[in-house]
């Protein structure tokens, strides 16, 4: 088997909209595309909605590294998204930080 192990980042945030937010956070999450996907180091910075629950959304995201991530996360557009969590989400933002190696 080749390693392949990659210094490049993948991120998969889960987030669950509360009730009656379906549509509002759908919104905010499909601005926050194409502002990040111009960020520097952004290799890939997509969105999915589940298929069975209109409520439950995915970023997949690549970076090329984790100071890219860390920075992408600094920007106006980002910061300004977090600060409308606590009106739009139903539990947490769940965050798994990935590094391919295979």
């Amino acid at each position: 088997m080749t390693n392949i192990e990659s210094p490049a980042l993948t991120v998969v945030a889960q987030l669950r909209a509360k009730p009656g937010k379906e549509q509002a956070l759908r919104q905010a999450l499909t601005a926050l595309v194409a502002p990040t996907s111009r960020e520097p180091g952004c290799v890939a910075y997509d969105l999915h909605v589940d298929v069975d629950d209109p409520a439950s959304f995915c970023f997949y995201e690549i970076w090329r590294s984790p100071a890219e991530h860390a920075a992408n996360l600094q920007t106006s557009h980002l910061r300004d998204f977090a600060a409308q969590l606590d009106d739009l989400l139903d539990g947490e933002l769940r965050v798994s930080l990935l590094r391919r190696i295979a």
